[in-house]
């Protein structure tokens, strides 16, 4: 049951759940997020199902799409009193990174359009699982302090959460050599076979098409080495590449390093719009990233689409299990994380398109359910977790989890 001071709270931010009078819904089946063992992203990269194993919220960064279909079946009738806002599409903890270049979250691989509750309900499962995980009480409280961030930004566009300690701890540990970091990243490519290894025309015509995509000179992006990057969890299974390459000059403390990756193609969901293709990712990036990526731009090679940014020198993601001291620095994050989904999600290009949306947000907000939502997802999310772990150890005589090296930085 949930105390007065936590009703309070909630209350103060204008975030009340639906009526606890009302019907309750059945209890989601988490068989809808099972994850198989035989699925196209275990089948393709094995060591991938080690991590999973690791935990629920591990898990749950991997059955984004299945998630996001749960919640747009039930939450039917909340969703149609939300307009349609500029999603980052797999808002969670683990996505929340520090650079040189500021913080907040990033990889805008699954960015689409839709209701904001699809966004909410996502950060506020990894909210619950990672104070679960961490066995760490105050699930009410973070989630409030998310919600509240929200509003403040939905009520000021130009509001400005404090500075995490998380993120200046981090901030302080980054290494200033330039050399160093661009060493750092290059040991992450990875050797391409020799077959498809490119040849010098194949990297000419790549920094031509770089440089029209950037509008930059070609000698900007002159290839200097390329390789297959494999990090990641949700996108352990797309096609992913790191080059380093020229940058303004021949010193090579200015070259850059530029991740290339394919455009997933997003699963059909009833409530999600998207466009085909790399749009739907540079717009939501230039919209709703505190600092948008440097160098962005897109380009089509042999029929498939890609996109690219450059990697900033110094880049930490938050890991659930090493990164936050205390859950009062995860409810830094929630606050700062529910500040910049309110300022980008009603982004648009005619100022009273944003306005009209965040009146309409906010008006909405009471009957979200967030609190009730985001609990049965969370149950449904664990048990799914515990099927797939009961399925992947089953003949092994251990149902415990697998040990899993530590989630890589991507």
């Amino acid at each position: 049951m949930r105390s007065a001071g936590a009703l309070a709270l909630l209350a103060a931010v204008a975030w009340l759940p639906a009526s606890a009078a009302q019907t309750p819904a059945p209890a989601f089946d988490p068989a809808a997020l099972l994850l198989p063992q035989d699925a196209p992203e275990l089948q393709r990269q094995p060591a991938l199902r080690e991590k999973l194993l690791a935990g629920p919220h591990a898990y749950f960064r991997a059955i984004n799409a299945r998630f996001a279909r749960l919640v747009c079946e039930r939450a039917t009738g909340r969703l149609a009193l939300q307009p349609t806002v500029t999603l980052h599409g797999d808002a969670h903890l683990e996505q929340y990174a520090v650079s040189e270049r500021g913080r907040g979250l990033a990889d805008f691989d699954d960015a689409s359009l839709g209701p904001a509750l699809l966004d909410l309900a996502r950060f506020g499962v990894s909210i619950r699982l990672a104070l679960r995980e961490r066995g760490w009480s105050g699930t009410e409280g973070t989630i409030a302090a998310f919600l509240g961030g929200y509003a403040a930004a939905l009520r000021n566009p130009g509001a400005v959460a404090p500075t995490p300690r998380v993120v200046r701890r981090l901030a302080a540990s980054f290494d200033r050599d330039r050399l160093a970091c661009l060493a750092r990243a290059e040991a992450l490519m990875e050797e391409l076979p020799e077959s498809v290894v490119p040849g010098e025309a194949t990297r000419q015509k790549a920094a031509m098409l770089l440089a029209e995509s950037a509008r930059l000179p070609v000698s900007f992006f002159r290839i200097k080495r390329v390789g297959a990057l494999r990090l990641g969890i949700g996108s352990a299974a797309d096609e992913k590449y790191l080059f380093r390459i020229e940058g303004h000059s021949a010193d090579d403390a200015d070259d850059v390093i530029l991740e290339l990756k394919e455009v997933r193609t997003l699963p059909s969901v009833d409530c999600i719009r998207s466009e085909p293709g790399p749009t739907r990712i540079l717009v939501s990036q230039a919209r709703l990233a505190y600092q948008p990526f440097e160098y962005a731009g897109a380009l089509s090679l042999e029929g498939r689409s890609f996109w690219f940014h450059a990697w900033p020198d110094n880049y930490a993601e938050i890991d659930i299990h090493s990164s936050l001291e205390s859950a009062a620095e995860l409810r830094e994050v929630a606050y700062d994380v529910g500040v910049q989904l309110g300022r980008g999600h009603p982004q648009r290009v005619a100022a009273h398109e944003s306005k009209a949306i965040r009146a309409s947000l906010l008006a909405a907000l009471p009957e979200s359910g967030l609190l009730e939502l985001t609990d049965d997802l969370t149950e449904a999310t664990v048990a799914a977790w515990q099927l797939f772990r009961a399925a992947a150890t089953q003949g092994g005589g251990d149902d415990a989890p697998r040990g899993a090296p530590p989630l890589p930085e991507c």
